[in-house]
């Protein structure tokens, strides 16, 4: 990119809705529209001028960035942002207006009136440690709007708070999506262990070097985790340069990763690990084995802390009938990367360093039992 484009206005003037910062990047919005239009895939398009457009915006993003220093998920969307920018300058009309269009868009909310991200979540974390707010608390993100002023224009900045507050431990959003008050602050780091997850489905080569991983709502699912764990980990992969994670985009493994990684495994070795785990003489019938994914997936759910010899009973199952499904999946979609990702990523579960920690033993259980589940959809007829 060059740097002699006209600049963009001051952000600190901006702030009413007629204001003249939020006309100009309404206009440059509607040119980038446009430029949209005038696209076909013969000829390309204007990415010259999509850069000449959202180029003088790239400060005003960076004082964003700066100014959201309070709140890691706000501060997380901004450097996505800028970063997708700026890479698009090599990159194609489609790729390049897409991301322009994203970090107008974010500029555009963000010059609204009313409070910051980082001071909504205060609000939240005030009332929850006043007992305002007590666990178990459904909360809504109209009335969190509703009493901060705002409009459903800047939803963005309610979503980013509870993700701080997800991070935090303070609130729990259910794949439902709704947002719960939680309960006791846990012991450990949920970043920390669904990065060391993540980081083993790399060095295992499950996910091989310059593949994609799910999206982050399938990441969320799979690893039993909100939204903003799962974001605040491949940030920390990314950061680790294990990952590239750009906004909006699934991550990719890098090319060179900063420690030796193995290739893809084969199904027979992948089969032989969960056998050499599995204890013999275990029921393998599949009602009892949905019923103990359901047991797992129930006490993650509830935050439940189930005696040992449950949680033994319970791995114990989902180990071995995962043994026994792997073969019957794989034969059934012998070519599907994604499929065999699949089945990497059950055994990296159910194998992977168990913990010591009672809770973190539970979280783990309930990302074993979705995997299962998946193998069983895989296995479909043959199981």
């Amino acid at each position: 990119m060059t740097a002699d484009f006209e600049a963009a206005p001051d952000p600190q003037s901006a702030g009413s809705v007629g204001d003249p910062t939020l006309i100009r990047l309404r206009s440059d919005l509607t040119a980038l529209r446009r430029l949209g239009k005038q696209y076909n895939r013969a000829s390309g398009g204007d990415t010259g001028g999509v850069l000449r457009l959202v180029t003088p915006w790239l400060p005003v993003a960076e004082g964003r960035l700066q100014a959201a220093e309070g709140s890691p998920a706000d501060q997380a969307r901004w450097r996505s942002l800028i970063d997708e920018v700026r890479a698009s300058s090599e990159a194609d009309f489609v790729t390049a207006s897409s991301a322009a269009r994203s970090l107008l868009r974010e500029l555009v909310e963000a010059f609204l009136p009313g409070p910051s991200v980082s001071e909504i979540a205060d609000r939240v974390r005030r009332g929850i440690a006043d007992g305002a707010l007590p666990p178990g608390t459904l909360l809504s993100r109209l009335r969190i709007l509703a009493d901060a002023g705002l409009t459903s224009a800047s939803g963005t900045r309610v979503d980013l708070a509870l993700q701080d507050l997800a991070a935090d431990g303070l609130v729990v959003v259910r794949h439902s999506n709704q947002v719960l008050v939680a309960g006791p602050r846990s012991t450990y780091d949920q970043v920390t262990v669904a990065a060391d997850l993540l980081r083993a489905l790399v060095s295992t080569g499950i996910y091989p070097l310059m593949s994609s991983l799910p999206v982050q709502q399938d990441l969320s699912r799979l690893l039993a985790a909100e939204r903003s764990i799962v974001s605040r980990a491949l940030h920390r992969l990314h950061e680790e340069g294990y990952l590239s994670v750009q906004h909006s985009r699934r991550a990719v493994v890098r090319p060179v990763p900063p420690t030796p990684v193995s290739g893809p495994p084969t199904l027979e070795d992948l089969v032989g690990r969960l056998r050499s785990a599995a204890p013999s003489g275990t029921n393998l019938d599949r009602a009892g084995l949905r019923k103990s994914c359901r047991r797992a997936k129930g006490w993650w759910n509830r935050r439940s802390a189930p005696d040992a010899e449950s949680l033994r009973e319970v791995r114990q199952s989902l180990v071995a009938g995962a043994a026994d499904l792997l073969p019957l999946a794989a034969r059934r979609r012998p070519d599907d990367p994604d499929a065999h990702a699949v089945l990497g990523y059950t055994v990296t579960a159910a194998l992977h360093d168990w913990p010591a920690e009672r809770e973190i033993e539970v979280w783990r259980l309930a990302c074993v039992a979705t995997a299962v589940l998946d193998v069983l959809d895989l296995a479909g007829d043959a199981a």
